[in-house]
């Protein structure tokens, strides 16, 4: 009888402290959106925000569209922007694009605009405003253009 009163006991302490973990993870991960968006889409706000596990999709008020990825260890860090739908923004803010690809598309689609970058641990994404897709490995070398 002892023993499954302290069973409970501990089960119900595990379960409040991952509760109030989980509640601190939640306002650290607004706190790092919140922080993104201020940084890099000053003028918009969040609209709506949908978690999904560790992640989070966002989306602005000028129809901005923005996932971050929660990871098990990691703090919360974008891994795709979306601008194509904005009303206010015609590229990706330039401070989000690697060096080595913004001068690749200013070298050979000189005047075109990223629409959409997305990261994740093979590499980087793109998207022009003329709908070319341009996969990047690590390193930036072309993987596809499509």
């Amino acid at each position: 009888m002892k023993k499954s009163i302290i069973i409970a006991a501990l089960f119900i302490g595990f379960a409040l402290s991952n509760t109030s973990c989980s509640k601190e993870a939640t306002a650290q991960s607004h706190t790092s959106i919140n922080n993104f968006v201020a940084t890099y889409f000053p003028n918009e706000e969040v609209i709506a925000s949908i978690k999904d596990g560790l992640d989070y999709e966002v989306t602005l008020s000028d129809y901005t569209h923005i996932e971050f990825d929660g990871g098990l260890l990691s703090k919360l860090e974008w891994d795709e922007v979306d601008c194509k739908r904005s009303t206010v923004h015609t590229s990706v803010p330039a401070a989000l694009v690697p060096t080595q690809i913004s001068d690749y598309v200013a070298r050979l689609h000189a005047g075109r605009s990223i629409v959409k970058i997305a990261k994740d641990g093979r590499g980087w994404d793109i998207e022009l405003d003329n709908g070319v897709e341009i996969d990047f490995d690590r390193k930036f070398n072309i993987i596809e253009l499509d």
